[in-house]
C-alpha cells in the first residue's frame, strides 16, 4: 500500500478556537480499510452508509473517510504532519494484518458511562481532580483517568471498577 496524503486545509478547531483543525486528502480510496479500522480501534463511531469512522488517535479527534481525513484539536501544522505520518503507518499495519482481522461493518456499542457512575461515591468531592463523579467516569471510560484516583473507593471497589472497564470492550486489537 503506497498510501500518502496532501494537507489541503487548516482552520480554527470547532471545539477549541485556540487550536487548529487540518484536512488532508488521501492519494487513494481507503474505504475498504475502514471496517478493519473499526474492528481494531477501541472506541469509534462508524457509519457504514457514509463509509466514515470517527475516533481519537494520539489524543486527537480523527474523521477518516474514503478520500479525506480531518484532524482536530491540534497545536499547529507540525503536529498535524506528525500525527498524519503515524496515521499512515497505522493504516499500513491494518492493511498488512487484514487477514488476521475480522472486519466490523456496523457501529459498535459505545461504552456505558452510567455503569461506572453507579460504582462511584457520587458525592462530587473532587479528590480525583475532576469536578464531578460523572466527569471522572467519562474519563475512566476514555482511559484519561485511573480508577485509583477516586480516593473514596476501597481496593476491592477499584478492582470491581477495573473489571467493568475491561468488559466494556474486549475486542481491542493491537496492530504492531
Amino acid at each position: 500500500m503506497a498510501l500518502n496524503y496532501e494537507i489541503t486545509g487548516m482552520a480554527p478547531c470547532l471545539a477549541d478556537g485556540a487550536r487548529v483543525r487540518v484536512t488532508a486528502m488521501w492519494n487513494q480510496d481507503i474505504g475498504e480499510l475502514l471496517p478493519y479500522v473499526n474492528a481494531v480501534v477501541k472506541y469509534a463511531s462508524f457509519d457504514p452508509g457514509g463509509v466514515v469512522i470517527t475516533f481519537k488517535y494520539r489524543g486527537c479527534p480523527v474523521i477518516l473517510e474514503r478520500r479525506r481525513v480531518t484532524l482536530g484539536q491540534l497545536a499547529d501544522l507540525d503536529e498535524a504532519e506528525d500525527i498524519m505520518d503515524d496515521l499512515v503507518d497505522f493504516l499500513r499495519r491494518v492493511q498488512d494484518k487484514k487477514a488476521e482481522i475480522t472486519p466490523l461493518n456496523q457501529p459498535k456499542p459505545q461504552p456505558q458511562v452510567h455503569e461506572i457512575i453507579r460504582m462511584l461515591p457520587r458525592n462530587n468531592c473532587g479528590q480525583c481532580g475532576e469536578p464531578t463523579c460523572t466527569a471522572f467516569a467519562l474519563k475512566l471510560v476514555l482511559e484519561r483517568q485511573k480508577a485509583e484516583n477516586c480516593l473514596p473507593l476501597t481496593g476491592d471497589e477499584i478492582c470491581t471498577v477495573l473489571k467493568v472497564l475491561e468488559s466494556l470492550d474486549n475486542r481491542q486489537l493491537k496492530i504492531e
